[in-house]
């Protein structure tokens, strides 16, 4: 898409996606648009902006997608449910895609997959706005939309863990990720991530995605796990979140120099 700055208004994260590279993520949280300016500095492949468990509105993904723009970084809106509205305010922002939470049948693939396209293929509805370039773009943007656009479903909880195959069946699906928090829940293991059963599902998951060609993508809670996931065979991770960086360097200093 042309516009007189030079940089995209809605980054492609698919073609990352279908690259080799191992891409590395994390989440948005809070709502100054300084955070994610500033976390774009650190070398990010893109982050994801919590509608679901966090208080991202589309106003305020409005905010870190221009507050990004100039770093190049995609960002995908986990939207609070899967509903039309909710994908189609996200997409129309601006955002490269969008993470759909909380999903257990073939349905709500479908449906999910319906709302994040143009007709004929999909339901999405036509008012670009921001990811037009304020309508500059239009018809690019909508000639290109339908590919360029992510789709993401995210896999916790135990039937959608029984139904992957037919899960990852729905054409349109562009990738998933992996919630082991309310994976380990549905499973009878609240708040055992590292539990055995939750590890043989995450590698189960994975090793489904793989056979029907699709990028798998995983939240992870350190570096080391992250590693862990890059050698699985997963695409892309979420390694922590922007509060949770926050706090782990506020402790650790503090805590050196308490004890030092």
């Amino acid at each position: 898409m042309t516009n007189p700055t030079g940089w995209p208004i809605v980054p492609d994260f698919g073609t990352r996606l279908k690259s080799s590279d191992f891409l590395i993520g994390t989440w948005l949280t809070l709502l100054d648009p300084v955070v994610p300016e500033l976390l774009a500095g650190s070398g990010f492949d893109l982050f994801v902006a919590d509608g679901e468990h966090g208080p991202a509105a589309t106003s305020d993904l409005v905010q870190m997608l221009i507050a990004t723009r100039a770093a190049g970084i995609p960002i995908l809106h986990r939207v609070g449910a899967n509903e039309p509205v909710r994908i189609m305010h996200a997409l129309d922002a601006g955002a490269s895609g969008v993470v759909i939470p909380q999903v257990r049948t073939v349905a709500d693939v479908e449906r999910a997959v319906a709302w994040c396209r143009y007709p004929p293929v999909g339901l999405r509805g036509i008012a670009p706005r921001r990811a037009s370039g304020y309508g500059r773009d239009t018809a690019t943007y909508m000639e290109r939309a339908n590919d360029s656009v992510t789709c993401c479903i995210q896999i916790e909880t135990r039937e959608a863990l029984e139904s992957i195959d037919r899960l990852l069946d729905v054409p349109g699906v562009d990738t998933i990720l992996v919630g082991p928090n309310d994976l380990s829940a549905s499973l009878g293991h609240t708040g055992r991530i590292t539990d055995p059963e939750i590890e043989d599902a995450i590698a189960h998951i994975v090793e489904r995605t793989k056979a029907h060609g699709i990028p798998a993508g995983a939240w992870t809670q350190s570096t080391a796990v992250a590693l862990r996931r890059r050698e699985q065979g997963f695409r892309w991770i979420t390694v922590s979140a922007d509060y949770a960086f926050i706090v782990a360097a506020a402790d650790a200093a503090v805590r050196e120099i308490r004890e030092g």
